[in-house]
């Protein structure tokens, strides 16, 4: 690999860690906004929704504009909007303004995924390689949910914890930094990417073929998931635990270490091994875990010391589903095509996140965080029944071939 593919690797994931500590900010603003019962439960999980929509509908309507506009140039600009929002957040503290500030934060996440992952499937030589490239970024994300919640354990624990919306500035400091690496990289035109094919329409057909309907209702089931146990996670362990804030938020950090080291491994084992079966072992790892937590936590004596461990481990499994998931279902479309798939998988995707989020909030509302644990399984487990048909359709298309 030529040194300049590697520093656009690390330039990705640099993007990614950005977009994550941001967006896994959420667990961190509604730890703190819950404490003084200003807000509900259920309005706090609706910041999810000023998040989400935003995604869904840039994915949708700003795809084309962002091919026409270089990869590398949109991606650049989704990070100085990511630079603003981590400097001026601290100095604004009306709720309202959280609602525009994941509006565009949403925006430009949007904007990253779809430039990341075209430009990761342009760059890539094969399937195997485009699947370790996605692995990598992917871990790269969850890399940036452990530095956050890190970060804000410390500033929460400290005497300056009543300005820990400053601790935003380090996620301004990293952006403006990738941004300028970006439009560096436009500049010098390094990595060329066909713009000749005009302006493509989203085939919605897609959306009705068996396989893709299998596809996409597992993506919202997995990001649905997902956002049990990024954004609430703290959230449980302090209101249904009774850990303290510190803690809280060590259990989300660890959680976010075991998912980076599980896309890291699955990053490695994809070379030698298929993305499903990959999918396959993590899953139903995952949901043994999941099951085994939910058992002890219903002895009150053990769960809160084991629990505080065990859960977070979870991420080692569950984390690699959505990368390889995706890059096996990516790897049949043309580099051409990638965006505009990519885009129907955002919405997808945040589509799962808000369900998620305000379902998980309607728990913690009516005082059953008792049942998080539980809440959390079920969706591994129709994950697992869901791909086991995608992975059969699968195998059926390449014997017909």
């Amino acid at each position: 690999m030529s040194t300049k593919k590697i520093n656009l690797n690390v330039n990705l994931m640099l993007s990614f860690i950005v977009f994550s500590m941001l967006l896994n900010s959420m667990s961190v603003i509604i730890l703190q906004l819950s404490q003084n019962q200003q807000h509900s439960y259920t309005g706090l999980g609706m910041l999810e929704f000023f998040k989400d929509i935003p995604i869904a509908l840039v994915s949708i309507f700003m795809v084309d504009y962002i091919k026409k506009r270089s990869y590398y140039s949109s991606l650049s600009i989704a990070l100085i909007i990511c630079t603003l929002c981590s400097f001026t957040i601290p100095f604004v503290s009306e709720f309202w303004f959280l609602k525009i500030w994941f509006i565009l934060i949403g925006i430009s996440f949007s904007i990253g995924k779809i430039c990341v992952f075209s430009i990761i499937k342009n760059i890539s030589d094969n399937e195997k390689d485009f699947s370790k490239t996605m692995s990598r970024t992917e871990a790269a994300f969850m890399l940036g949910v452990f530095i956050v919640n890190i970060e804000f354990a410390i500033i929460l624990n400290s005497d300056y914890k009543d300005y820990w919306k400053f601790g935003f500035w380090l996620v301004g400091i990293i952006s403006s930094w990738a941004a300028f690496q970006f439009y560096r990289i436009d500049k010098q035109n390094v990595f060329e990417i066909d713009k000749s094919h005009g302006k493509e329409v989203i085939d919605f057909r897609i959306l009705f073929d068996y396989k893709s309907i299998l596809f996409f209702t597992i993506v919202v089931i997995i990001v649905f998931t997902e956002q049990i146990f990024n954004s609430w996670l703290p959230t449980f362990y302090k209101h249904t635990l009774k850990a303290d804030s510190f803690f809280a938020l060590q259990s989300s950090a660890l959680l976010a270490l075991f998912s980076f080291i599980g896309r890291l491994l699955a990053s490695k084992a994809v070379v030698k091994f298929s993305p499903m079966k990959i999918f396959f072992f993590c899953l139903i790892s995952g949901i043994i875990l999941t099951s085994s937590a939910y058992i002890i936590g219903q002895d009150t004596d053990v769960k809160v010391k084991i629990l505080m461990f065990l859960f977070p481990m979870v991420g080692i499994f569950t984390a690699p589903l959505y990368p390889m998931l995706n890059s096996k279902y990516l790897s049949k479309f043309s580099e051409r095509r990638v965006g505009k798939i990519v885009s129907i998988i955002i919405l997808f995707t945040s589509l799962g996140g808000s369900i998620g989020s305000m379902s998980t909030a309607y728990i913690f509302q009516k005082n059953l965080g008792n049942y998080y644990l539980l809440f959390a399984t079920i969706p591994l487990i129709l994950i697992l029944i869901f791909s086991t048909f995608f992975s059969i359709k699968e195998k059926i298309s390449e014997y017909i071939k």
